[in-house]
């Protein structure tokens, strides 16, 4: 399989929001090989906005290729808004040990999101359209 391309678009260097998410992915990627099947797999626009920073990226997958931009750019097909906290937990969302394509529902980060989600502090736009995306993000971000 290809080495996974991961690009931070001009701009976004100057953007820590995109540069941590875009080094996230990278990091995980490289921890994990078995996460590049899910990575290669990805097409589409994921617009991630902090609200309580005022800070946006968008993350747009292309098979095998991800470029990141600052704030939004284009129409996103899945957009995910929230508390920073929130969005990081993304990366702390350990995977169902049998079920690996959903969370495991034990875990406290899962009940913190899902608690998010319920409060609507965490909203989560184009899931259903959407759902191989939002399941493989949640995967590729996952450092588990």
């Amino acid at each position: 399989m290809a080495e996974p391309a991961i690009e931070v678009f001009p701009g976004g260097a100057a953007s820590a929001f995109a540069e941590m998410m875009a080094e996230l992915i990278r990091t995980n990627l490289a921890d994990r090989p078995d996460k590049t099947r899910d990575f290669a797999a990805m097409f589409g626009r994921v617009a991630l906005v902090a609200e309580d920073a005022q800070t946006a990226a968008t993350l747009r997958f292309r098979g095998g290729t991800l470029s990141v931009y600052p704030g939004l750019y284009g129409i996103p097909d899945l957009v995910v808004r929230g508390p920073s906290e929130a969005l990081l937990d993304l990366s702390r969302l350990p995977m169902h040990p049998r079920l690996s394509f959903l969370p495991d529902p034990r875990s406290d980060v899962t009940r913190s999101l899902a608690r998010a989600l319920v409060e609507r502090r965490l909203r989560i736009y184009g899931l259903l359209e959407n759902l191989g995306l939002g399941l493989r993000l949640g995967r590729v971000l996952s450092i588990y």
